[in-house]
Formats: structure tokens, C-alpha cells, sequence
């Protein structure tokens, strides 16, 4: 039996949330080891599955794209990362586990891009690498795992082509932030493909992408098995539909850091897709 249905960035961001959790390892470095969720917007989503309720998923992120431009959270904005030790919830800065982490501990790092070959590519505006400068060669030298989760509305054609262009001194014009991207290609990339097949005793394939009307960025999604679980799976899915969009947070111009192009304007001086409502 084969069945049909669409997802938009929201309800696949769920999805991708409920499926990572149900990992095995990650469920026992969560209870026995380390396990860091990263920032990002489908890492936001991670944290409300892991945690049990609801959390400010907008502050949930460090850079984003959002308005049509790639933009930052300011650092006052940010909430800070969840850290797990042995089931516990630490109040900590990830930065300051890293030297005890080790095989069998996890981090869940946010991606901005994924293409056929599994490759996974990383937005970066900090001048330092952010999160991938800090954490991905600590990581691989002590025998961490680190996961991607990405939506497939991110897929492109080539990261590895795409890395490299870009970086922060090297765009000359942008209607936005500059940023950088690093090509991982030994990395662990966990899609909604992934989700399914994690869940369900199916076989998922991305069909096709895209849509209007609210439906900009989704993905549709073919699985198919046996009678019962591609009937599980569909129930399933119809519980995720309708979960609402991201509404997102836009720093001030005026006082962000980061290299943009609307670095210090004032509100009345922005285009009017960029001003507050």
C-alpha cells in the first residue's frame, strides 16, 4: 500500500522532533551520557519532545533566515542550550562539557542545507564558526556523535559546490547578514525519510517539493508497506497537520552586531518588508 501526504516546514520540523527522540541512542545518551541539543529552529522543537512542554521555540535559534534576509538572534535573546547529563537537565553552557564528552554522548546540531549525497551544509555568521568552531573537531577527536536534523525543504543541489562560495569578508553585496558555510560530509543528517521509517515500517521517499498558500516550502512524502502501518503512518501524520508556522523574531538594526547590510538603521530607514508590523 502506498500513501501520499504533505508537510509543511512546521508540521516536518515536528515530525523530525518526535522521530529523533524516539532514537535509541540518543534515548541513552539522554539517560546515560551527554546530550546537547544545539540551537535552531527544528532543534526548538526537539526540546519541547524532550522536555515534555512547550518553550519559546522563536528564541530558540542563533542565526535564522527570516523576512526574505539571513539574519541572527541577538545574544540577550537567545535561550541557552539544553544540556542533558544522566537524565538531568544541566544549567550550564554546552562550551563547558565539552572536555568530558566522549563515545556514546550526542549533540543535535541545526543544518541549513542537505543534498542527494547525504552531505550536510552549515550556515555560519560568527567569525569563530559558532557551534561547528567550537564543537565539531572536539567532538570527532573524542568519538561524540553529532546529529543533523533537517527538513527536506532545505534540500539544494550540491553543499559541497555551495561551501564553497560565500563567507563573511568574501560576499561583496548581500540584501542581508554574510555568512560562511562548512561542508560536512561524514555527518549523520536526520529527515522526515528518516522520521517515517524510524516510527513506522515504511518506506519513505520525497516526491515532490513546494507549494503557496501556506504551504511555501513543503515537502511531499509517498511511503509505502504493509496495509497497517501505512494506515498507522497516515493517522499519525493527520495528528501533526495544522501546527502552526514560525513567527520568528527580528533583532534591531540598529544595535546588531553581525555583518548585514541593514547593520545600524534605524527602524523608519528599513525596507518596508523588514519593519515591524
Amino acid at each position: 500500500m502506498q500513501a501520499l501526504f504533505t508537510l509543511t516546514p512546521a508540521e516536518s520540523k515536528r515530525l523530525i522532533a518526535r522521530g529523533i527522540v524516539s532514537i535509541p541512542e540518543v534515548q541513552q545518551a539522554k539517560e546515560e551520557g551527554y546530550l546537547i541539543v544545539g540551537r535552531g529552529s527544528t532543534n526548538a522543537y526537539i526540546v519541547e519532545e524532550l522536555l515534555g512542554k512547550s518553550i519559546e521555540k522563536e528564541k530558540y535559534v542563533a542565526g535564522q533566515v527570516i523576512k526574505g534576509i539571513t539574519c541572527a538572534l541577538l545574544q540577550g535573546i537567545r535561550m541557552q542550550p539544553v544540556t542533558f547529563h544522566k537524565n538531568q537537565l544541566l544549567d550550564v553552557e554546552p562550551s563547558t562539557v565539552i572536555d568530558e564528552l566522549g563515545p556514546g554522548d550526542i549533540m543535535l546540531k541545526g543544518a541549513n542545507a542537505i543534498d542527494h549525497m547525504g552531505y550536510v551544509g552549515v550556515v555560519m555568521a560568527n567569525s569563530m564558526g559558532g557551534t561547528m568552531g567550537q564543537f565539531y573537531l572536539p567532538m570527532k577527536v573524542r568519538g561524540a556523535t553529532i546529529i543533523y536534523p533537517v527538513g527536506l525543504e532545505k534540500m539544494i543541489l550540491s553543499v559541497e559546490e555551495a561551501s564553497r562560495m560565500g563567507g563573511l569578508h568574501t560576499i561583496e553585496r548581500s540584501i542581508g547578514a554574510t555568512v560562511g558555510m562548512v561542508c560536512v560530509t561524514d555527518g549523520m543528517a536526520y529527515t522526515e525519510l528518516d522520521a517515517l521509517e524510524e516510527l513506522f515500517d515504511v518506506e519513505a521517499v520525497h516526491f515532490a517539493s513546494g507549494g503557496y498558500g501556506g504551504a511555501e516550502g513543503a515537502v511531499s512524502i509517498i511511503v509505502e508497506g504493509d496495509d497497517k502501518e501505512v494506515n498507522q503512518c497516515c493517522d499519525y501524520i493527520e495528528g501533526i497537520k495544522g501546527e502552526p508556522p514560525l513567527s520568528g523574531i527580528k533583532p534591531p538594526c540598529m544595535t546588531c552586531p553581525i555583518l548585514c547590510s541593514f547593520k545600524g538603521m534605524e527602524e523608519d530607514a528599513l525596507p518596508d518588508y523588514l519593519r515591524e508590523a
